[in-house]
C-alpha cells in the first residue's frame, strides 16, 4: 500500500459521491435548527463535561462537531428537541475524546459526565441506552488506539474493516442515543438490535474515509479503507472506489425497502454526513483549528 494526498481525487470523486446522492436518494437533508438559546445551552453543557479532563474547546470546534447532529439527523422527523439537544452534546463531548491524545484519557472522570448528560435530556427509560451506546464507544476507542486486532482488522478486507467501523466510526452509539428524538416504534427497534448502525455504515464509513484520508495518513491512522489500495496508482484507486460506490448502492437500495421514518432516518444520515463533510472546516486541510489533537 503507497500513501499519496487524496486532493488529486477531491473534485471527480466529490461530484461521483453527489451524483449517487441525488439519483438514489428521495430527499435531500435540511439541516436542523438551533435557536440562540439552545445552540448557547449545548455549547455550555459541552464544557462542563469536558471540564474535568482539563480541555479548553473553542465554540467554533464544538459548532464544528455539532453541525454533523444538525446535518444528519432526519429534520422532517424530529419530535423531541431535548433528545436532540442531548445527540449534539454526546456527539461533541466524543469527539474530544476522539481527538485527544490517548494518554490524556480518563474514565473516571469522564463517564459520569456522560451520565449526567443522558439522565438530563433522556426519558428515564432510555438513558440506559444512550449512555450504554457512549460507554461503549469510549471504552471500545481506548481499547484498539494501538492493538494489533485493529491493525489486522483495518487491513485484511473491505469486509473486515466495515465490521469493525460499525463500532469504531460510532454508528452504533449514533443509533441507540438518537432514535429517542423521533419517538417510532420501529426505528427504535432497529437502532437497539444494531441493524440500523450495520446498514449505514458502509456509506458513512466510506465518505469519511476519503475527506479525511490525509488527515489520517498524517497522524499515522489506520482506521481508513482506502489503505486497503494503492491510491498513488490512478486505475488502482477508481477501482476500489467504484467497488465502493456499489457497496453503498446496494445498502440503499436494501435501506428503502424498510419503513418511511426508519428509510428516511437512515438515508438522511447517510447523505447529511456527505453534505457536512464536503462543506465544514474539519475536512479542509489534514490538520487546522479544529480537527488538531488536542494535547
Amino acid at each position: 500500500m503507497t500513501t499519496t494526498s487524496m486532493m488529486r481525487y477531491w473534485a471527480e470523486s466529490t461530484e461521483r459521491f453527489r451524483d449517487l446522492f441525488t439519483r438514489d436518494f428521495p430527499h435531500e437533508p435540511t439541516m436542523c435548527v438551533l435557536d440562540e438559546a439552545e445552540l448557547r445551552e449545548v455549547i455550555d453543557a459541552c464544557n462542563r463535561a469536558v471540564a474535568p479532563l482539563g480541555k479548553n474547546i473553542s465554540d467554533e470546534r464544538w459548532i464544528s462537531y455539532m453541525d454533523v447532529v444538525r446535518w444528519s439527523q432526519s429534520a422532517r422527523h424530529v419530535k423531541d428537541m431535548e433528545a436532540f439537544k442531548a445527540v449534539c452534546i454526546l456527539n461533541c463531548v466524543t469527539f474530544v475524546w476522539d481527538d485527544m491524545d490517548p494518554a490524556l484519557h480518563d474514565f473516571d472522570a469522564f463517564l459520569p459526565e456522560i451520565r449526567k448528560i443522558c439522565e438530563h435530556y433522556y426519558e428515564a427509560d432510555e438513558v440506559w441506552f444512550a449512555y450504554e451506546a457512549a460507554r461503549a464507544f469510549v471504552v471500545s476507542d481506548n481499547m484498539f488506539r494501538d492493538s494489533e486486532i485493529k491493525k489486522v482488522l483495518c487491513e485484511t478486507s473491505p469486509e473486515q474493516y466495515f465490521r469493525f467501523r460499525v463500532t469504531d466510526v460510532g454508528v452504533d452509539f449514533w443509533m441507540k442515543m438518537s432514535y429517542q428524538i423521533y419517538r417510532h416504534a420501529d426505528f427504535s427497534e432497529h437502532a437497539k438490535s444494531g441493524l440500523a448502525a450495520r446498514m449505514t455504515t458502509r456509506g458513512l464509513a466510506i465518505v469519511n474515509d476519503f475527506y479525511s484520508y490525509d488527515r489520517e495518513i498524517a497522524l499515522g491512522q489506520v482506521t481508513n479503507c482506502f489503505r486497503l489500495c494503492d491510491v498513488s496508482d490512478e486505475r488502482e484507486f477508481k477501482e476500489f472506489f467504484d467497488a465502493r460506490l456499489a457497496d453503498i448502492e446496494e445498502d440503499v437500495r436494501c435501506i428503502k425497502e424498510f419503513d418511511p421514518i426508519s428509510r428516511d432516518v437512515m438515508l438522511d444520515l447517510i447523505y447529511g454526513n456527505f453534505i457536512w463533510t464536503t462543506s465544514n472546516k474539519r475536512y479542509k486541510a489534514a490538520v487546522n483549528d479544529v480537527n488538531s489533537r488536542i494535547q
